[in-house]
């Protein structure tokens, strides 16, 4: 049996520190490396910012993969207009408050 522990909707952040606290112990294998190297190019937060504004976005009412999304891309308002045509928890009403959040976390972008 594998003693494995699963966790959904990881942002980039996340997936990123998870898989190089994971390398440090251990040999990664292929598709971990390739998930790793991937988080390396496109995280834009660090994970504890990537958390914080992952629950912040929840509490907009807005679903855990719906929030790392907007974590992982830190939209611009056209962005957001174009996840928002996909899903329909991004409304005309929260739209303001998600780019605030994100304006507001995208100025500590790269780590």
């Amino acid at each position: 049996m594998n003693n494995a522990t699963y966790v959904d909707d990881l942002s980039l952040a996340e997936m990123k520190k998870i898989l190089s606290e994971k390398g440090k112990d251990k040999e990664l294998n292929y598709e971990q490396k390739m998930a790793l190297d991937h988080a390396k190019l496109f995280a834009k937060l660090t994970p504890a910012k990537a958390e914080k504004l992952k629950k912040e976005l929840m509490g907009l009412e807005l679903s855990s993969e719906i929030a790392v999304k907007l974590v992982d891309i830190l939209p611009n308002a056209v962005e957001l207009d174009l996840i928002a045509e996909k899903n329909k928890m991004i409304t005309e009403e929260n739209k303001p408050q998600i780019l605030e959040l994100v304006s507001k976390y995208k100025k500590d972008e790269e780590w």
